[in-house]
């Protein structure tokens, strides 16, 4: 027994010394190969059993189309066989041959789940997309779309009215707010398929194109991300299939992460660097995202070249990329221009000038809903416009250690906007997934960065203070936002319900002006985050005096303006001049919901006898409360 004991005990010495060993180059070799190996299978793994989840969701409708189920099973059946396959393979050869096949698995299950959510939901889920398909009819019909009031569009298609954008003065964004591209390419889809879900069609089309491009681009290991990304997550396809053309812009930017820190790096832009830079200029003519990135974009390729070229040089590279972006832009838009140079120039300038309700999963979530300031919201654009430019210098002080941030960092100053949307940074996914991939660690190292001399402080000390004073008067501002107190105290005194559709149509609110402005309210319900419609004012002043109180009382617009009656929501009140935004405390109208036990019969009755209801009380969470 004791031999044996002395004998395990010496192998296990024996295999913690050679775990211990340094391994000679030949071990290395072959252990960072299995290492290689090893991540490329798990990536085409988690790839291949990210679409079972897409094959599940298209699989909903598969008794109003056959097609749809037939298809979710195909890719259930064929993604299993992908599993064991790459589970089998023995060479990174063998997977990048099933990375080919799981692109195209991934393609299939796309449209599969496109035909499935079309069908399910055929009315349009933003305004935009309402929007851009109501201006591609005035273009096919020779009218400009720019400047044309296209609200009739939002019931044409179906969207609901609460999704319409609505302003600080109690209106609503009637008109296009984009550049070119994406109205052009809705065009051609109305034109090829008679308009019926045009945008979501055109965006689920240029979602395929992407994940091909970014399938392509990717290197051979990760290549398997072009399946994940684009299609495994519900990120994109969500914003798809609502209409939104970030879409759009997101595909046109993956080409133009690709390798970027290389543009020019023998003084002259190649034919790719020059499909690169329209690239640039279409994604500009898409979006007003990529207006925000280009600086960005533009000072790194700057000052990669910089150490290399010398000032003039990088300049030159730095002019004619810039020369071909704004060439492609020009092209696109200069119809418009020549059409109403005005009425273009206001559309693509509106979403930052038309003062749009605070809305958004950023910063200003604060004020929205925990009730910190209010009396200042544009502080909040403030905070984001001096925040974007401290990060553009900072990314130039810094560009050696931020250059892989480039298409995310512009993001950030955006989350502290009065309007900050998650699609902001989240449709730019695969963009940035591209960016990190591909970018070139040479030219990052080599790269200049931005003196600092112009503190008059030594180098040194001019690196560490220079960011603080970078990101100072965003912090001013962002202080002011959420220390202004919101102007108006408002509780709800009593409510009106509907009958049948259990929701709330009438409200009365007590409103007192803290302020010493004279204030114009106007009112929206939000019980998810997003305010509804306002509401109408049949009782009370439309301005409000300093310090004065107010009964309102407040009828709701539309069905989709009613909170439920056991649905918690705040009353917010909306003015322009100051830009402010108040609320009530959360109001739940009715805190029980009544069930009958049993909830359903589930056998014939004879004629003459009777069954027995138990009604109960129940807690919003469904616990049982007993209450007389």
């Amino acid at each position: 027994m004791g031999s044996l004991l002395d004998t395990e005990r010496a192998s296990e010495v024996a295999a913690v010394t050679a775990a211990t060993q340094p391994l000679h180059p030949p071990q290395r070799e072959v252990t960072l190969a299995n290492d290689g190996l090893r991540t490329h299978r798990l990536l085409s793994l988690v790839a291949t059993l990210s679409l079972f989840g897409v094959a599940f969701a298209s699989w909903g409708s598969t008794v109003q189309v056959p097609a749809t189920g037939g298809l979710a099973m195909l890719v259930f059946g064929l993604g299993i066989g992908l599993v064991v396959a790459i589970a089998a393979a023995s060479s990174e050869a063998a997977l990048a041959r099933l990375d080919v096949v799981l692109l195209m698995l991934a393609l299939l299950a796309l449209a599969a789940w496109a035909t499935e959510a079309l069908y399910r939901n055929p009315g349009y889920g933003t305004d935009e997309a309402a929007f851009e398909q109501a201006a591609a009819n005035l273009l096919l019909h020779g009218h400009d779309p720019y400047g044309v009031n296209l609200l009739p569009a939002l019931s044409q298609y179906s969207v609901p009215i609460q999704y319409a954008t609505y302003t600080m003065n109690g209106g609503v964004v009637s008109t296009l707010g984009y550049p070119s591209l994406p109205v052009l390419v809705v065009t051609a889809f109305v034109a090829a398929f008679g308009g019926t879900q045009a945008v979501p069609v055109a965006n689920v089309v240029v979602l395929m194109i992407a994940a091909v491009a970014m399938f392509a681009l990717l290197p051979r290991r990760f290549r398997a991300l072009g399946a994940l990304v684009p299609v495994g997550l519900p990120i994109l396809f969500g914003y798809a299939v609502a209409g939104v053309n970030a879409i759009i812009c997101m595909a046109l930017l993956i080409p133009v992460a690709y390798r970027w820190t290389n543009v020019g790096a023998d003084g002259r832009l190649t034919r790719t660097h020059r499909w690169q830079a329209v690239a640039l200029g279409l994604a500009l003519s898409t979006q007003q995202l990529a207006w925000f990135i280009a600086p960005f974009l533009l000072l790194g390729i700057y000052l990669a070249r910089r150490p290399a070229l010398g000032t003039r040089g990088a300049r030159r590279v730095l002019a004619l990329y810039g020369g071909y972006a704004g060439a492609a832009f020009a092209v696109l838009n200069a119809p418009f221009v020549i059409w109403s140079s005005s009425a273009w120039l206001s559309g693509i300038t509106a979403p930052l000038t038309q003062h749009a309700i605070p809305y958004g999963q950023g910063i200003v979530d604060l004020t929205l809903f925990l009730h910190a300031g209010g009396g200042a919201v544009a502080s909040y654009n403030l905070a984001g416009g001096a925040l974007y430019i401290g990060l553009l210098v900072i990314y130039g002080l810094r560009f050696r250690s931020l250059a892989r941030a480039c298409f995310i960092l512009p993001t950030v100053a955006l989350f502290f906007a009065s309007r900050s949307l998650a699609e902001y940074y989240m449709t730019l996914v695969a963009v940035i997934v591209v960016s990190i991939a591909t970018v070139d660690p040479g030219s990052v190292v080599a790269a200049a960065e931005i003196d600092t001399r112009w503190l008059r402080l030594p180098q040194s000390y001019g690196r560490r203070l220079a960011p603080v004073l970078c990101i100072l008067p965003a912090t001013v501002f962002l202080a002011n936002a959420l220390a202004s107190p919101q102007p108006l105290s408002m509780r709800i005194v009593e409510v009106r319900t509907t009958g049948q559709l259990q929701s709330v149509w009438r409200l009365r609110v007590l409103v007192h002006n803290r302020s010493d402005h004279v204030l114009s309210p106007h009112f929206a319900t939000n019980s998810i985050g997003q305010a509804t419609t306002f509401w109408n004012v049949i009782g009370g002043p439309s301005s409000l005096l300093p310090h004065a109180t107010v009964t309102y009382l407040l009828a709701a617009p539309n069905v989709g303006s009613m909170s439920g009656i056991t649905s918690p929501f705040l009353l917010e009140a909306f003015t322009l001049s100051p830009q402010t935004v108040s609320s009530t405390q959360l109001y739940t109208p009715q805190p029980y919901a009544v069930t009958l036990v049993p909830s359903y019969v589930d056998h014939l009755l004879p004629s003459g006898s009777a069954t027995v209801l138990t009604v109960q009380l129940r807690s919003p969470l469904g616990a049982r409360v007993r209450k007389p």
